[in-house]
């Protein structure tokens, strides 16, 4: 049987971590509400899509935390700040194009499939452009820290937990919203609304987030 001391982390720290992780993920936030709204329009497929395009982009971030690197990317500065503003721009403007949108049904054409390439970077662009992650990893993850223990391995077994406790809870909010699709939404023009109003609401949520 391990040893405490052989551990990555003691049990009690990284169950009272997994805990604030779980908690602080199901808040909608940016990321979400994309998935929301591509989910809402294009159906479970593309909204997996969409949480791939997030996922992706955590990851890459994750690995900068692990590294040691975050420092780095938060002294960008206004770098930073440019891309989270391109971000809102984005997500604001295919929120008024979907709003905006012309119904398929009423010219009896099928509705022409979105490109999934485009859905990925739409959910790749709201997730790293939002500043808040990566101060957010580096500022969090530490208050879990053992400095006695290895460092990088617990940066490493605290990354995976996140990625995959969000990995699990995005892709939940498609399934959900999927169900109450089927149950709720019948017209395409309130479908189209709905999601313009999620995809702006990403937008929003994105602009008020400081970078630090």
């Amino acid at each position: 049987m391990a040893k405490t001391q052989d551990l990555v982390m003691e049990l009690s720290v990284y169950l009272t971590f997994i805990l604030a992780c779980t908690i602080l993920i199901i808040l909608p936030g940016p990321t979400v509400a994309v998935v929301i709204a591509n989910s809402l329009k294009h159906g479970t497929k593309i909204g997996m899509v969409t949480v791939a395009g997030g996922m992706v982009a955590m990851a890459i971030l994750l690995v900068f935390v692990t590294l040691g690197l975050s420092a780095i990317l938060e002294n960008l500065g206004q770098t930073l700040t440019y891309i989270k503003w391109a971000g809102v721009v984005y997500l604001i403007y295919i929120g008024y194009k979907t709003w905006t949108a012309k119904t398929s049904q009423l010219s009896g054409v099928k509705a022409q499939a979105p490109n999934p390439k485009k859905i990925f970077m739409r959910g790749f662009i709201v997730s790293i452009s939002n500043p808040k992650s990566l101060v957010f990893f580096g500022a969090f993850f530490p208050q879990f820290l053992n400095p006695e223990g290895n460092i990088t391995a617990q940066l490493a077994l605290m990354s995976i937990s996140f990625f995959t406790i969000a990995l699990v809870l995005d892709s939940a909010w498609t399934l959900m919203v999927n169900i109450a699709k089927n149950f709720l939404l019948k017209s395409e023009t309130i479908i189209n609304r709905v999601s313009g109003s999620f995809l702006m609401l990403g937008g929003s949520l994105l602009a008020i987030i400081k970078e630090k």
